[in-house]
């Protein structure tokens, strides 16, 4: 193999790692979502409060009066169910768990791209030899 082919080969390796990163970065950041949110289920599933302060998103909160502890849980094309704490920390439970498969199909993808660069590496110093 060429020297140039080599490089070529390096630089496309490359690109695909740096595309798998961004991709892990995301589902890293999804399972912290989720996670947190899970947290925050627990914590009002087990609470006696009847007012909370509730998130309307970018750390703006608002004091609101618990009325019912069933939740409006989107289930698919804005799709909304009412769901307990429950079975939203199950269907929650079951998102982290596609998240850790979604993360380790990247992480054996990303290494088999690693061997490969090896490989070609490996390609090019015998032919140089």
């Amino acid at each position: 193999m060429a020297k140039e082919e080599v490089l070529l080969q390096l630089a496309m390796f490359e690109q695909q790692i740096n595309q798998l990163e961004q991709q892990m970065q995301i589902i890293e950041q999804n399972a912290l979502e989720l996670r947190n949110l899970k947290e925050s289920l627990e914590e009002l599933d087990k609470s006696k409060e009847k007012e909370i302060y509730a998130n309307l998103g970018k750390n703006i909160f608002i004091k609101a009066e618990i009325k019912d502890k069933k939740l409006l849980v989107d289930v698919g094309n804005k799709t909304f169910v009412k769901k307990s704490a429950e079975e939203t920390l199950k269907l929650i439970e079951e998102q982290i768990e596609k998240l850790k498969e979604a993360k380790n199909n990247v992480l054996n993808k990303m290494q088999e791209i690693q061997q490969q660069a090896e490989e070609a590496i490996l390609e090019a110093q015998r032919g140089e030899k």
